[in-house]
């Protein structure tokens, strides 16, 4: 069953929920590290519905979509390195869109997933885009307060050294992430809303039916 906008509303606060029960606990254990995986398994979730969304509104697709994260080897003068991003999405069994997930990205992050998706890119020629999705901006810019952003300068400038690579920046929260006031603390909490969601879907949707028609 396809998922709907408002099921991953629910899925985003009781998630959050969660976090925020696991941050009150701290006293009593150490619950860093489920904090972060808790947020960051949450973006994956709420980008794989997205993803789901997006295919169910194209018309008329008889492909198949597929989704993993299986490694993949690149090698340079006989030596093989093995990577990976979040999510690989397969239509028709082609690997054609790949996507990071993060519950923020900063720039130096950014520079990783630059990497990564040039050597993706090389070893496999049939990838047409690239997606960061982010639960909340810490890149600068306007990722926080516009739908379909400019940029930060360090973002533009980093992405002028990879040319070929098609890499759309999709932000889930209103506004930018603030180390003193996290989402796992309850009073800091921020909505998922319906037009940031709708923004993303259709920016996923609007891609897939780019890779269709480029193949057809």
């Amino acid at each position: 069953m396809t998922p709907t906008i408002k099921k991953i509303r629910a899925n985003y606060k009781k998630a959050i929920l969660s976090s925020q029960k696991l941050y009150a606990s701290r006293r009593r254990k150490d619950t860093a590290g489920a904090v972060r995986y808790t947020k960051g398994k949450l973006v994956e979730d709420i980008t794989k519905d997205i993803i789901s969304i997006a295919w169910s509104r194209i018309p008329g697709r008889k492909n198949l979509l597929m989704m993993d994260r299986k490694k993949i080897s690149v090698t340079t003068n006989g030596e093989t390195y093995k990577l990976s991003q979040d999510i690989h999405v397969h239509i028709n069994d082609v690997f054609r869109i790949s996507v990071e997930c993060k519950s923020y990205t900063e720039v130096a992050m950014y520079k990783r997933i630059l990497m990564d998706a040039h050597l993706l890119k090389r070893a496999v020629p049939t990838i047409e885009s690239f997606f960061v999705v982010q639960l909340e901006n810490f890149l600068g810019g306007d990722y926080g307060s516009q739908m379909s952003p400019k940029g930060s300068d360090s973002v533009i400038t980093l992405d002028r050294v990879f040319p070929d690579l098609n890499i759309n920046i999709i932000t889930l929260l209103d506004g930018n992430r603030n180390i003193e006031r996290p989402l796992h603390k309850s009073e800091y909490f921020k909505p998922l809303t319906d037009e940031r969601l709708e923004y993303a879907v259709n920016q996923f949707a609007q891609t897939m039916t780019k890779c269709l028609n480029n193949r057809e």
